[in-house]
Protein backbone atom coordinates (compact mmCIF):
# COMPACT_ATOMS: atom_id res chain seq x y z
CA UNK A 1 0.00 0.00 0.00
CA UNK A 2 3.13 2.53 0.58
CA UNK A 3 4.86 1.77 -2.84
CA UNK A 4 0.63 2.63 -4.15
CA UNK A 5 1.07 5.71 -2.12
CA UNK A 6 4.42 6.62 -3.25
CA UNK A 7 3.74 5.99 -6.94
CA UNK A 8 0.72 8.07 -6.91
CA UNK A 9 2.68 11.05 -5.08
CA UNK A 10 5.03 10.83 -8.08
CA UNK A 11 2.43 11.16 -10.61
CA UNK A 12 0.97 14.38 -8.69
CA UNK A 13 2.60 16.59 -10.86
CA UNK A 14 2.00 14.69 -14.14
CA UNK A 15 -1.75 14.42 -13.80
CA UNK A 16 -3.26 15.66 -17.19
CA UNK A 17 -4.99 14.56 -20.29
CA UNK A 18 -3.04 11.74 -20.65
CA UNK A 19 -3.13 10.14 -17.25
CA UNK A 20 -6.90 10.29 -17.77
CA UNK A 21 -6.56 8.98 -21.07
CA UNK A 22 -4.20 6.24 -19.87
CA UNK A 23 -6.67 5.12 -17.09
CA UNK A 24 -9.67 5.15 -19.16
CA UNK A 25 -7.94 2.61 -21.86
CA UNK A 26 -6.51 0.29 -18.99
CA UNK A 27 -10.32 0.11 -17.63
CA UNK A 28 -11.67 -1.22 -20.94
CA UNK A 29 -8.55 -3.33 -21.37
CA UNK A 30 -9.36 -5.24 -18.17
CA UNK A 31 -13.05 -4.52 -17.84
CA UNK A 32 -12.62 -3.25 -14.06
CA UNK A 33 -11.22 -0.36 -12.06
CA UNK A 34 -9.85 -2.59 -9.79
CA UNK A 35 -7.54 -4.76 -12.16
CA UNK A 36 -6.23 -1.47 -14.46
CA UNK A 37 -5.87 -0.14 -10.73
CA UNK A 38 -3.42 -2.99 -10.27
CA UNK A 39 -1.51 -2.83 -13.55
CA UNK A 40 -0.96 1.07 -13.24
CA UNK A 41 0.01 0.75 -9.69
CA UNK A 42 -1.81 2.77 -8.33
CA UNK A 43 -5.09 3.09 -6.07
CA UNK A 44 -8.43 1.93 -7.26
CA UNK A 45 -9.67 5.89 -6.11
CA UNK A 46 -7.10 7.11 -8.08
CA UNK A 47 -8.55 5.39 -11.53
CA UNK A 48 -11.97 6.44 -10.33
CA UNK A 49 -11.10 10.11 -9.68
CA UNK A 50 -9.26 10.11 -13.57
CA UNK A 51 -12.38 8.58 -14.96
CA UNK A 52 -14.62 11.05 -13.19
CA UNK A 53 -12.52 13.99 -14.29
CA UNK A 54 -12.30 12.74 -18.05
CA UNK A 55 -16.01 12.29 -18.22
CA UNK A 56 -16.74 15.55 -16.38
CA UNK A 57 -14.18 17.80 -19.25
CA UNK A 58 -15.81 16.03 -22.26
CA UNK A 59 -19.44 16.36 -20.88
CA UNK A 60 -20.04 12.99 -21.58
CA UNK A 61 -20.82 9.39 -19.91
CA UNK A 62 -18.03 6.59 -21.41
CA UNK A 63 -18.60 4.06 -19.50
CA UNK A 64 -21.80 1.75 -18.04
CA UNK A 65 -20.67 0.73 -14.35
CA UNK A 66 -22.54 -2.18 -12.64
CA UNK A 67 -21.25 -4.10 -9.45
CA UNK A 68 -20.14 -7.06 -12.10
CA UNK A 69 -18.77 -5.23 -14.84
CA UNK A 70 -17.81 -2.40 -16.89
CA UNK A 71 -19.00 -1.89 -20.47
CA UNK A 72 -18.50 0.55 -22.97
CA UNK A 73 -21.65 3.29 -24.03
CA UNK A 74 -21.40 3.81 -27.49
CA UNK A 75 -19.86 7.15 -27.03
CA UNK A 76 -16.89 5.38 -24.96
CA UNK A 77 -16.50 2.88 -27.81
CA UNK A 78 -15.72 5.84 -30.38
CA UNK A 79 -13.34 7.67 -27.78
CA UNK A 80 -12.01 4.25 -26.41
CA UNK A 81 -10.65 3.27 -30.40
CA UNK A 82 -9.27 7.07 -30.62
CA UNK A 83 -7.37 7.25 -27.16
CA UNK A 84 -6.08 3.54 -28.45
CA UNK A 85 -4.37 4.75 -31.13
CA UNK A 86 -2.99 8.30 -29.55
CA UNK A 87 -1.58 6.03 -26.73
CA UNK A 88 0.24 3.70 -29.43
CA UNK A 89 1.70 6.66 -31.07
CA UNK A 90 2.86 7.80 -27.90
CA UNK A 91 4.66 4.60 -27.28
CA UNK A 92 6.16 4.25 -30.70
CA UNK A 93 7.41 8.03 -30.28
CA UNK A 94 8.71 6.98 -27.08
CA UNK A 95 10.09 4.11 -28.63
CA UNK A 96 11.63 5.49 -31.46
CA UNK A 97 13.60 8.33 -29.04
CA UNK A 98 15.08 5.55 -27.07
CA UNK A 99 15.95 3.82 -30.01
CA UNK A 100 18.16 6.78 -31.24
CA UNK A 101 20.01 7.00 -27.99
CA UNK A 102 20.93 3.23 -27.85
CA UNK A 103 23.01 3.68 -31.25
CA UNK A 104 23.83 7.06 -33.11
CA UNK A 105 21.46 7.87 -35.98
CA UNK A 106 20.91 11.10 -38.17
CA UNK A 107 23.02 13.90 -38.80
CA UNK A 108 25.83 14.99 -36.68
CA UNK A 109 26.90 18.81 -36.73
CA UNK A 110 30.33 20.07 -36.10
CA UNK A 111 31.80 23.47 -36.40
CA UNK A 112 35.69 23.54 -35.67
CA UNK A 113 38.90 24.90 -36.97
CA UNK A 114 42.43 24.88 -37.96
CA UNK A 115 45.33 21.53 -38.12
CA UNK A 116 43.88 20.07 -35.05
CA UNK A 117 40.76 19.72 -36.78
CA UNK A 118 41.92 19.15 -40.29
CA UNK A 119 44.36 16.71 -39.17
CA UNK A 120 42.94 14.88 -36.15
CA UNK A 121 39.30 15.23 -35.77
CA UNK A 122 38.88 14.24 -39.50
CA UNK A 123 40.17 11.14 -39.23
CA UNK A 124 38.23 10.31 -35.98
CA UNK A 125 34.88 11.33 -37.35
CA UNK A 126 35.82 9.54 -40.87
CA UNK A 127 36.13 6.25 -38.36
CA UNK A 128 32.86 7.03 -36.40
CA UNK A 129 30.87 7.00 -39.81
CA UNK A 130 32.11 3.59 -40.55
CA UNK A 131 31.31 1.81 -37.15
CA UNK A 132 28.03 3.73 -37.09
CA UNK A 133 26.37 3.84 -40.87
CA UNK A 134 23.19 5.43 -40.07
CA UNK A 135 25.09 8.87 -39.02
CA UNK A 136 25.62 11.55 -41.56
CA UNK A 137 28.63 13.98 -40.06
CA UNK A 138 28.73 17.54 -41.32
CA UNK A 139 31.79 19.76 -40.59
CA UNK A 140 31.73 23.28 -40.97
CA UNK A 141 34.64 25.10 -41.16
CA UNK A 142 34.89 28.27 -39.31
CA UNK A 143 37.19 30.36 -36.63
CA UNK A 144 33.63 32.94 -36.19
CA UNK A 145 31.99 33.12 -33.14
CA UNK A 146 29.07 30.69 -33.40
CA UNK A 147 25.40 30.13 -31.43
CA UNK A 148 26.03 26.17 -31.50
CA UNK A 149 21.61 26.35 -30.53
CA UNK A 150 20.49 28.81 -32.89
CA UNK A 151 22.58 27.56 -35.81
CA UNK A 152 21.71 23.89 -34.85
CA UNK A 153 25.29 22.39 -34.02
CA UNK A 154 25.53 19.26 -32.41
CA UNK A 155 28.97 19.91 -31.05
CA UNK A 156 32.09 22.73 -31.39
CA UNK A 157 35.84 21.66 -31.20
CA UNK A 158 37.70 24.79 -29.49
CA UNK A 159 40.89 25.00 -28.02
CA UNK A 160 42.37 27.70 -25.03
CA UNK A 161 40.59 29.34 -22.34
CA UNK A 162 37.08 28.93 -22.37
CA UNK A 163 34.78 32.05 -21.66
CA UNK A 164 32.10 31.59 -19.36
CA UNK A 165 29.01 30.04 -20.61
CA UNK A 166 25.80 28.09 -20.58
CA UNK A 167 27.36 25.83 -23.07
CA UNK A 168 29.27 22.04 -21.64
CA UNK A 169 32.59 21.34 -22.71
CA UNK A 170 35.08 18.31 -22.12
CA UNK A 171 38.59 18.30 -22.28
CA UNK A 172 40.00 16.26 -25.26
CA UNK A 173 44.11 16.87 -25.02
CA UNK A 174 46.59 19.61 -24.06
CA UNK A 175 46.92 22.29 -26.53
CA UNK A 176 50.74 23.11 -25.67
CA UNK A 177 51.61 26.77 -27.26
CA UNK A 178 54.83 27.34 -28.60
CA UNK A 179 56.37 31.13 -29.75
CA UNK A 180 59.14 30.35 -32.38
CA UNK A 181 61.17 31.96 -35.24
CA UNK A 182 62.83 31.10 -38.29
CA UNK A 183 67.23 30.90 -37.53
CA UNK A 184 67.24 33.18 -40.38
CA UNK A 185 64.96 36.01 -38.40
CA UNK A 186 67.16 35.47 -35.06
CA UNK A 187 70.37 36.22 -37.00
CA UNK A 188 69.34 39.45 -38.50
CA UNK A 189 66.98 40.77 -35.78
CA UNK A 190 68.29 39.24 -32.43
CA UNK A 191 66.77 36.55 -29.57
CA UNK A 192 64.06 38.40 -27.25
CA UNK A 193 65.03 36.74 -23.60
CA UNK A 194 62.37 38.47 -21.86
CA UNK A 195 58.90 39.03 -23.08
CA UNK A 196 59.09 42.73 -23.14
CA UNK A 197 61.74 42.45 -25.59
CA UNK A 198 58.64 41.50 -27.97
CA UNK A 199 57.70 44.92 -28.40
CA UNK A 200 60.81 45.27 -30.53
CA UNK A 201 59.88 42.72 -32.93
CA UNK A 202 57.36 41.65 -35.54
CA UNK A 203 55.04 39.63 -34.07
CA UNK A 204 53.22 37.41 -36.23
CA UNK A 205 49.13 37.92 -35.07
CA UNK A 206 46.66 35.46 -35.34
CA UNK A 207 42.89 35.61 -34.97
CA UNK A 208 42.91 37.13 -31.75
CA UNK A 209 46.07 39.97 -31.27
CA UNK A 210 47.17 38.30 -28.11
CA UNK A 211 49.03 35.82 -26.39
CA UNK A 212 48.98 33.35 -24.19
CA UNK A 213 51.92 33.80 -21.56
CA UNK A 214 52.79 32.61 -18.17
CA UNK A 215 54.73 34.39 -15.78
CA UNK A 216 55.73 32.56 -12.94
CA UNK A 217 52.73 30.84 -11.92
CA UNK A 218 50.11 33.34 -13.38
CA UNK A 219 48.84 33.37 -16.97
CA UNK A 220 48.48 36.81 -18.62
CA UNK A 221 47.24 37.67 -22.79
CA UNK A 222 50.30 39.43 -24.02
CA UNK A 223 49.05 42.25 -26.78
CA UNK A 224 51.14 42.00 -29.84
CA UNK A 225 51.88 43.76 -32.83
CA UNK A 226 52.99 43.13 -36.16
CA UNK A 227 52.90 43.54 -39.99
CA UNK A 228 51.26 40.02 -40.94
CA UNK A 229 47.69 38.78 -39.64
CA UNK A 230 46.15 35.39 -40.65
CA UNK A 231 43.44 33.59 -39.07
CA UNK A 232 45.23 30.61 -40.59
CA UNK A 233 47.86 28.81 -38.74
CA UNK A 234 49.00 27.16 -41.54
CA UNK A 235 49.64 30.63 -42.90
CA UNK A 236 51.41 31.81 -39.78
CA UNK A 237 53.90 29.20 -40.00
CA UNK A 238 54.62 29.53 -43.40
CA UNK A 239 54.77 33.39 -42.77
CA UNK A 240 57.63 32.30 -39.89
CA UNK A 241 59.06 29.92 -42.01
CA UNK A 242 59.96 33.14 -44.34
CA UNK A 243 61.81 34.59 -41.56
CA UNK A 244 58.80 37.97 -41.44
CA UNK A 245 58.69 37.42 -37.93
CA UNK A 246 58.12 35.57 -34.26
CA UNK A 247 54.81 33.22 -34.07
CA UNK A 248 53.03 31.61 -31.38
CA UNK A 249 51.36 28.51 -32.32
CA UNK A 250 49.93 25.06 -31.09
CA UNK A 251 53.12 22.98 -31.27
CA UNK A 252 51.48 20.53 -33.49
CA UNK A 253 51.43 22.97 -36.04
CA UNK A 254 55.10 23.68 -35.38
CA UNK A 255 56.74 20.13 -34.40
CA UNK A 256 58.44 18.75 -37.54
CA UNK A 257 59.68 21.99 -38.45
CA UNK A 258 61.35 22.73 -34.80
CA UNK A 259 62.87 19.10 -35.12
CA UNK A 260 63.96 19.68 -38.35
CA UNK A 261 65.92 23.06 -37.50
CA UNK A 262 63.20 25.46 -39.74
CA UNK A 263 62.11 26.91 -36.27
CA UNK A 264 63.79 27.70 -33.22
CA UNK A 265 61.64 27.57 -29.77
CA UNK A 266 62.17 30.91 -27.57
CA UNK A 267 61.34 31.92 -24.25
CA UNK A 268 60.23 28.44 -23.48
CA UNK A 269 59.74 29.39 -19.57
CA UNK A 270 56.73 31.66 -20.52
CA UNK A 271 54.79 28.98 -22.64
CA UNK A 272 51.76 28.85 -21.05
CA UNK A 273 50.71 25.28 -18.74
CA UNK A 274 47.72 22.98 -19.78
CA UNK A 275 45.74 25.03 -22.19
CA UNK A 276 43.58 22.70 -23.86
CA UNK A 277 41.12 21.56 -26.80
CA UNK A 278 37.70 21.22 -25.94
CA UNK A 279 34.45 19.76 -27.28
CA UNK A 280 32.26 22.32 -26.50
CA UNK A 281 28.06 20.82 -26.65
CA UNK A 282 24.50 22.66 -25.84
CA UNK A 283 23.52 21.86 -22.91
CA UNK A 284 21.46 19.13 -22.34
CA UNK A 285 20.03 16.86 -18.99
CA UNK A 286 20.07 13.92 -21.76
CA UNK A 287 22.90 14.25 -23.92
CA UNK A 288 22.04 12.76 -27.49
CA UNK A 289 24.18 9.39 -28.04
CA UNK A 290 25.29 10.63 -31.31
CA UNK A 291 27.10 13.29 -29.70
CA UNK A 292 28.40 11.21 -26.52
CA UNK A 293 29.38 8.50 -28.67
CA UNK A 294 31.66 10.52 -30.93
CA UNK A 295 33.46 12.51 -28.08
CA UNK A 296 34.05 9.40 -26.31
CA UNK A 297 35.81 8.21 -29.67
CA UNK A 298 37.59 11.47 -30.05
CA UNK A 299 38.74 11.58 -26.47
CA UNK A 300 40.07 7.62 -26.79
CA UNK A 301 42.41 8.31 -30.06
CA UNK A 302 43.61 11.16 -28.94
CA UNK A 303 44.73 10.65 -25.20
Amino acid sequence: MQHIVLREQQRVWLVSKWDQYEAFVKVVEHQGFSTAADKMEVSKSYISRQISGLENRLGAQLLNRTTRKVTLTELGSSFYSHCKDLLGNLELAEQTVMDMQARPIGTLRITAVGVFAEDYVVPVAIEYMKAYPDIRVDIDFTDRAIDLVAEGFDLAIRSGVLPDSSLKARKIVPRNLRICASPHYLSEHGTPDRIPDLHQHNCLVGSNTTWRIKDEEHHYDLKVEGSWRSNNGRTLKRAALSGLGIVQLPELYLREDIQAGRLRPILEQYNPVDPMYWAVYPYNRHLATKVRLFVDLLVKRLT
